[in-house]
């Protein structure tokens, strides 16, 4: 057990910060009810809509104090490990993990070469799982990457989002021809457009 003292020491004291992190925190105040930080006596004649920032601030605490308690429970199986003699020894090939690896992670339970095949066959996802269905803009109907001269999705888009902007009266429109300006360009007033020299200019 001496043999793991340093890793001891510090999951030991890391699981007093997230103790404590709860703790002080009231779990993030997921132990207040959600009405009473929104100042009302019921949240049912609230439409989602309405309460939206508070909805996800109160989605965010539930990830945080979810992701604690994982933290905890990883703790917790690694002092048992260190506890019972088994801390240091790789979950699925049996082999000991290498103490620089357990200098840098304690809470490792896979050797390093374990731990690479396991994120090859379980990459890791940052993005949702729908959106490798998904095509960027039109990606399913485009046919720009063939020998294809028929009326794609693009096409279609580019006839409809010319009526987004209104044509210019002084050419024939062509894609995103120039709109008519009738705004004054970089001012809200025509005044905006005195500099400083001309009022220092009529200055005694």
């Amino acid at each position: 057990m001496k043999r793991w003292e340093s890793q001891r020491q510090w999951l030991t004291r890391e699981r007093d910060q997230v103790l404590n992190r709860l703790r002080h925190s009231g779990e993030y105040g997921l132990d207040d009810p959600m009405n009473d930080e929104l100042g009302e006596l019921s949240g049912y004649d609230n439409h989602p809509a309405d309460i939206g920032s508070e909805l996800f601030e109160r989605g965010k605490d539930l990830a945080l104090r979810d992701l604690d308690h994982i933290r905890l429970q990883e703790i917790d199986r690694a002092l048992q490990r260190i506890a019972e003699g088994g801390y240091g020894v790789c979950d699925r090939c049996g082999r000991p993990i290498s103490e620089a690896r357990l200098e840098a992670n304690p809470l490792a339970t896979l050797c390093y070469a374990c731990k690479q095949e396991d994120e090859r066959l379980h990459p890791m996802r940052e993005r949702p799982l729908e959106e490798a269905f998904l095509h960027p803009g039109f990606g399913r109907t485009s046919t720009d990457d063939t020998s294809g001269v028929a009326f794609d999705g693009e096409d279609a888009w580019e006839a409809v989002a010319r009526f987004n902007q209104r044509p210019s009266y002084a050419q024939d429109y062509e894609g995103y021809g120039k709109v008519t300006l009738d705004d004054n360009e970089g001012v809200v007033e025509q005044t905006d457009r005195i500099s400083n020299e001309a009022y220092k200019s009529q200055l005694p």
